[in-house]
């Protein structure tokens, strides 16, 4: 897809990573082009016993999930991400990383990738946009400040 004339601002290969708990959809752009390449989705939740069912007074309601099989799935899906960033980082030669997502899942991946891979994240958003128009996502992500370089 070609990129609107005001975001055409990317003159190295750069990931755009935009997710949250559930699902990151990744998209390569260089120069004026954009193309979604993955979707990373969450392991399914995993259930203690079977049928976890809340039964409140007479009726049932819906399944709960434990906090440590919450807790694993994230570290699943955190590993799941990075793995796939590392890989598409080496396959493209990919110079520039950006995220849209919850700061935790954030923080999760940084702290799982490799230094080198992770120095290469410029910018973040902490919003889950996923649900919102590409455009409009990639949009706010390039009204947030400067570029991060630490």
């Amino acid at each position: 897809m070609l990129l609107p004339e005001n975001l055409q601002n990317f003159s190295e290969p750069t990931l755009i990573l935009i997710g949250n708990f559930g699902k990151t959809n990744i998209h390569l752009t260089d120069e004026i082009e954009i193309n979604s390449i993955a979707t990373i989705e969450a392991p399914n939740p995993t259930y203690e016993g079977g049928d976890s069912s809340v039964v409140v007074g007479d009726g049932r309601h819906s399944k709960t999930e434990t906090g440590a099989d919450d807790g694993e799935n994230r570290k699943k899906y955190t590993k799941e991400l990075t793995k796939t960033i590392t890989d598409l980082v080496d396959d493209h030669g990919i110079k520039d990383i950006q995220l849209i997502m919850p700061a935790e899942l954030i923080r999760r991946i940084e702290e799982e990738l490799s230094n080198d891979i992770s120095e290469l994240i410029t910018r973040k958003l902490d919003k889950d946009l996923t649900k919102t128009d590409f455009v409009e996502a990639l949009e706010r992500l390039h009204e947030t400040m400067e570029p991060i370089k630490e």
